[in-house]
Order: structure tokens, then C-alpha cells, then sequence
């Protein structure tokens, strides 16, 4: 070989392809389900700290549901701790008996996943029996190594 540089640099690259980590998408795929469901379990216990801990905690975060759109940790942390507090002090107007998501459909992206999942709710909103199934996206960030929701629509 004419130019040794040229070989070791060569060289170098393929070594740093061939460590280059492999992703196990089944086990990231289990890891965001398990976000979501953590996340579906903090909304029907009403825990503030359970919502605090799967959401990324950043002002680009976005909720968009019920009509309602909701920008920033800072915003969506008061809507949370409001709407608790209001199911917690009325346990007969406002309880969620189930929560539960299905039949998920997870594109990973790198460092980002877009879930598109199905939804089951069951309790009473406003004094009222209700039991709903709805089609739900999430968008995730995997950040310092955990899966944390991002935007929910």
C-alpha cells in the first residue's frame, strides 16, 4: 500500500462500524410501552409524580386532546396538579377504573419513537358513567438513556 495514513484511517473506520452499537428494538419497544403504561397509570391514580416522571420536563413538550392544546412541562405540570386535586377532592364526580393501551404500532427513529396505539378508559367524568376506546400518538425522546413523552395527540 502506497500511503500507510490512508490504510489506518481506513482501518479505524471500520472498526468504529463494527462497534457500533446494535439497537434491540423489541426491548426499546417494550421500554416505550412501558412508559406509556406508566403513564396511563399515573392519569387514573391521579399521581402528579407519575406524570412528572415519563414526561420530558422541557418547554417544547405538547398535549392536544379533547380540544384542549397545552405547550410546555411548566403548563402541562399545573393542568395536572389542578385536574388531580379536582378528582381527588370529588372521588364520585371524577374516577378512572381502567386505563390501558393496545395494539401499538412503534416507529423507531434513532433517539425518537412515534407510537400510534389504542386506548380503553373506563370510570365516571362529571358524575357520569363513561367507557371509551380511542386511536392515540404519542411522540417519545429517549433521553439519558430513558424513553420520555414529548407530544400526545
Amino acid at each position: 500500500m502506497r500511503n500507510p495514513v490512508v490504510f489506518l484511517v481506513l482501518l479505524a473506520a471500520l472498526g468504529l462500524v463494527a462497534c457500533e452499537q446494535q439497537v434491540d428494538v423489541a426491548a426499546e419497544e417494550e421500554a416505550i410501552k412501558a412508559v406509556i403504561q406508566k403513564q396511563l397509570d399515573a392519569v387514573r391514580t391521579a399521581s402528579y409524580e407519575g406524570e412528572a416522571a415519563v414526561w420530558a420536563n422541557e418547554p417544547y413538550i405538547v398535549i392536544r386532546k379533547s380540544g384542549r392544546k397545552i405547550v410546555g412541562w411548566d403548563s402541562l405540570s399545573v393542568y395536572y396538579k389542578k385536574t388531580f386535586e379536582e378528582r381527588r377532592d370529588e372521588p364520585d364526580k371524577y374516577r378512572i377504573e381502567e386505563f390501558t393501551g393496545s395494539n401499538y404500532d412503534i416507529h423507531l427513529h434513532g433517539n425518537a419513537a412515534y407510537v400510534l396505539y389504542d386506548e380503553h378508559v373506563k370510570g365516571v367524568w362529571e358524575g357520569e358513567d363513561v367507557s371509551d376506546d380511542y386511536k392515540v400518538a404519542k411522540y417519545l425522546e429517549k433521553m439519558h438513556g430513558e424513553w420520555k413523552i414529548v407530544a400526545v395527540f
